[in-house]
């Protein structure tokens, strides 16, 4: 029963979403004319009736085709469409609104004596629209709600004089435009909260962003930091274990990285990390990252390379390295790294991976430094 109930729901106002919000205010605004075209034609009905039949029925049918056409609009989508041709937001507030104005001045014209309870919609009309338009937009509907207002009252006290009398046209016209006024600087302010929210929200949003960033990012060498490279290395072990391809690893130390702190400063050694990190990554493919490790230690993921093929990348580095002195820190200084490789076969086997790489580590130190050694 609730599954019926939902794909009633679903059919009627959309899959859930903006789209769905803005179906669901034209069904309101769709009811709305439904409803007084229905008080206007009980309002026609029977003898004395305190309307004409044939003055309301016009308007009636002109506002239930308006209803009509803003649902259809709306649940087809194409409100998006008419949205960007003429500037506008989606839920064409401002276009839906002029007409609701033209249409409850209409019925004003033709409710003779029932004319003052007409100008209550004209109100509703603009504050129904007040949530989504911005300070000028208020300001401008409400002026041509009181000119299209004056129009009518105009043309009635020319053409029937005795039902629409000048100085109760004036009272009217005088009360509408100083209920107006009100509904429309509470717009006003009701638009300045809604660009505080949303400077608010982007605000907190950069906040975020930035405290991701620096939650996942190494401040000195822009690099992913040891908690971003964990939460990649279990993604990625998983994407290659159902592609059945082949994932290595290889841990990076830089020779000699403590004497160049002590000869030249920890600035220069910093500015040395900097530099490494920009030249490997500056080599890299488009899908191995580079993480630092800790230190002066770094972690290198290949995706889709096997043992060898992952020694045969990380040596094409070393001699890369190798051609890029660092001159802005000491003319010709050379700097080098040594490097443990190796496979990693799947999520369980992460950390052992790593240590294997770090025991290969070791031995390429213990060996010279300068060279790589597979796990």
């Amino acid at each position: 029963m609730n599954s019926l109930s939902n794909r009633a729901v679903e059919q009627l106002l959309g899959a859930p979403g903006p789209q769905r919000w803005r179906i669901t205010q034209s069904l309101i605004g769709l009811t709305g004319y439904l409803a007084l075209a229905l008080l206007l034609w009980l309002g026609s009905a029977g003898e004395g009736a305190l309307l004409d039949r044939a003055r309301v029925q016009p308007p009636a049918l002109a506002m239930l085709l308006a209803g009509l056409s803003g649902y259809a609009l709306m649940r087809s989508g194409r409100n998006r469409a008419l949205a960007a041709v003429w500037g506008c937001e989606p839920s064409l507030t401002l276009p839906q609104s002029l007409i609701g104005l033209m249409l409850v001045t209409w019925v004003y014209a033709v409710t003779g004596a029932a004319r003052g309870a007409v100008l209550a919609l004209l109100v509703v009309v603009v504050m129904f629209s007040m949530f989504a338009l911005g300070r000028r937009q208020a300001v401008l509907l409400a002026a041509v709600a009181l000119l299209l207002l004056a129009a009518v009252m105009h043309a009635m006290t020319l053409a029937d004089p005795f039902r629409y009398r000048a100085d109760v046209e004036a009272v009217h016209l005088a009360l509408t435009a100083l209920v107006l006024t009100g509904v429309t600087l509470l717009s006003m302010r009701l638009a300045r909260l809604r660009q505080r929210l949303r400077d608010q929200r982007t605000a907190l949003a950069r906040a975020l962003e930035q405290l991701s960033e620096i939650a996942t990012r190494d401040d000195l060498t822009g690099l992913p930091n040891r908690r971003a490279m964990g939460e990649l290395l279990l993604t990625e072990t998983a994407r290659h274990a159902r592609l059945k391809a082949p994932l290595s690893l290889a841990l990076l130390d830089i020779d000699h990285f403590k004497q160049i702190n002590d000869r030249l400063g920890h600035a220069a050694g910093d500015e040395v990390l900097r530099g490494f990190a920009r030249r490997l990554e500056a080599e890299l493919r488009g899908a191995d990252v580079l993480a630092r490790w800790g230190g002066e230690e770094f972690l290198l993921l290949l995706p889709g390379t096997d043992a060898a093929q992952a020694l045969q990348a990380v040596e094409r580095l070393r001699e890369g390295l190798r051609l890029q002195p660092f001159d802005g820190i000491e003319p010709g200084m050379q700097v080098s790294f040594s490097a443990g490789v190796g496979l990693c076969l799947g999520q369980g086997d992460i950390d052992s991976a790593i240590e294997r790489a770090d025991r290969a580590l070791y031995r390429a130190k213990a060996a010279g430094r300068d060279r790589s050694e597979p796990a």
